[in-house]
């Protein structure tokens, strides 16, 4: 479940800033890049753990 702290601590840390900083500076929204991979990754240890 470490990883699972990992993964949800990844999306976070890239959804804050571009919360806080896309009106000034738009190339912060390719954060949301990782984030949705730090989601695909909790997806796949879910599935890991069901089957």
């Amino acid at each position: 479940m470490t990883r699972m702290v990992a993964a949800i601590s990844l999306s976070f840390g890239c959804y804050i800033p571009v919360t806080l900083f896309s009106k000034k500076k738009p190339m912060v929204d390719l954060l949301m890049i990782p984030k949705t991979c730090a989601y695909m990754w909790m997806i796949a240890m879910g599935l890991q753990l069901l089957f």
